[in-house]
C-alpha cells in the first residue's frame, strides 16, 4: 500500500514508528496542514517518506498514492476524507470519524460511488484482547452493570486553564473530553453491546466545552457507564459485571492491555494476547489488510459500528448543551 500522510502532530509521530514495521506500508507522501512545516520536514528524513506537499488538492493528485491516513483536527475530518473520497482514494481517519451522523453518512454513499474504502483508526476493537474479550463477556451470564474508565490529565489542560484555547479544548475544533478520550469507551460498549437504547451525558463544562464527563447508556436491563477525563487523572480500572462472573480491564481502554474473568465461585482467567507491545499495531495490519483485500463487507461493517458510536455522542452532546464544530462560527 502507497500512503499518504495528512498532518504532522502528536498522533502522527506515534503512529508512524509503528507503521513502518509494516512491510505492506510504504510511505509515499505527506502533505503539511499547519504552521509547523519543519514537523514535515523532520518525518520525511526520518522516516524516507518520498514527497512532501504543502498543498491538500495537490497532494490527492498524486495518482501513485493509494490510500491516504487523516490525522488532522476533529473538525476537518470531513471535508478532507470527502476530498480524498472524491479523488478515489481510500481513508483511514482518526477518530471520532466526523463530528456528525450526517457527516459520516454522506461519506458512505460518496466512498460506495467512488468503489473506495472509508475506515476509522480505533485501537481497541482491533486488539486480540478485543476479540477474547467479546468471547468472555458471553461466558458472564446476563450482564448487569459495565463501567468503562479512560481518564488522562491533558498535556493541554494547564494552556487551557490559562486561557490558551487549543483543538483539543475547542469547541469549533470538535474538542472536548466526549469526543478525544471518552469515545474509546463508547466503541467499547457499542462493540461488545451494541446501540443503546438512551444515551444522558453529565459533564464538567469550562469555556463551554466538556473537560471531562459520565455518560450513562441504558440497555433496559443493563447499565453502562462511560467516564472520560482530560481534567484529572485515574488508574483506569474497567468492569463488567455480571450474574454469573465479572471482567475486570485493566488500563485505558484504548489499550486493552490485560483483564481478568473472575466467576462467583472464585475462579479466575488471566488474559493477555495482543500480538504487539504498541495499541496501534494491529489495529494497522488489519486495517491495511481490509483495504488491501478489498474487503467491502467488512469495512461496511466497521463503517456502520462508526456511524452508531456518531450517533451516541450526537446524543451525548445533545443531553449536556454542548455543541461542537465549525458551525458555531
Amino acid at each position: 500500500m502507497k500512503l499518504g500522510i495528512v498532518g504532522a502532530g502528536k498522533i502522527v509521530k506515534e503512529a508512524l514508528p509503528v507503521m513502518e514495521e509494516i512491510s505492506d506500508i510504504e510511505f509515499h507522501s505527506i502533505v503539511s496542514t499547519g504552521r509547523n512545516p519543519e514537523n514535515v520536514e523532520s518525518l520525511q528524513k526520518q522516516f524516507n517518506i518520498k514527497t512532501i506537499f504543502t498543498d491538500y488538492n495537490q497532494f490527492l493528485q498524486d495518482e501513485d498514492m493509494e490510500t491516504i491516513y487523516l490525522a488532522v483536527p476533529n473538525h476537518l475530518h470531513f471535508d478532507y476524507a470527502r476530498k480524498a473520497i472524491e479523488q478515489q482514494k481510500h481513508v483511514i481517519c482518526e477518530k471520532p470519524f466526523t463530528l456528525t451522523k450526517e457527516e459520516l453518512t454522506t461519506l458512505k454513499a460518496l466512498a460506495e460511488a467512488n468503489n473506495v474504502i472509508i475506515i476509522e483508526a480505533i485501537t481497541n476493537l482491533y486488539l486480540s484482547n478485543y476479540d477474547v474479550l467479546k468471547q468472555s463477556v458471553s461466558e458472564i451470564g446476563t450482564c448487569k452493570i459495565a463501567q468503562f474508565n479512560y481518564s488522562q490529565y491533558s498535556s493541554r489542560y494547564d494552556n487551557f486553564k490559562k486561557g490558551i484555547i487549543q483543538p483539543a479544548f475547542d469547541p469549533e475544533k470538535g474538542g472536548g473530553a466526549l469526543m478525544d478520550i471518552n469515545v474509546y469507551n463508547i466503541h467499547l460498549a457499542v462493540g461488545l453491546f451494541g446501540m443503546p437504547k438512551g444515551v444522558t451525558y453529565f459533564a464538567n463544562v469550562k469555556n463551554d466545552i466538556d473537560t471531562s464527563g459520565i455518560l450513562n447508556l441504558d440497555y433496559d436491563e443493563m447499565k453502562v457507564v462511560c467516564i472520560g477525563a482530560k481534567d484529572s487523572s485515574s488508574d483506569n480500572q474497567s468492569y463488567i459485571q455480571g450474574e454469573n462472573a465479572t471482567i475486570h480491564i485493566k488500563g485505558p481502554t484504548n489499550e486493552l492491555k490485560a483483564f481478568d474473568l473472575t466467576f462467583n465461585d472464585g475462579g479466575t482467567q488471566s488474559y493477555q494476547v495482543n500480538q504487539q507491545k504498541h495499541r496501534m499495531y494491529e489495529e494497522f495490519v488489519k486495517m491495511v489488510q481490509i483495504i488491501n483485500d478489498k474487503n467491502f463487507d467488512l469495512a461496511e461493517e466497521k463503517l456502520e459500528h462508526s456511524i452508531q458510536v456518531i450517533e451516541v455522542l450526537e446524543l451525548a452532546l445533545d443531553s449536556a448543551n454542548i455543541k461542537v464544530g465549525p458551525s458555531l462560527k
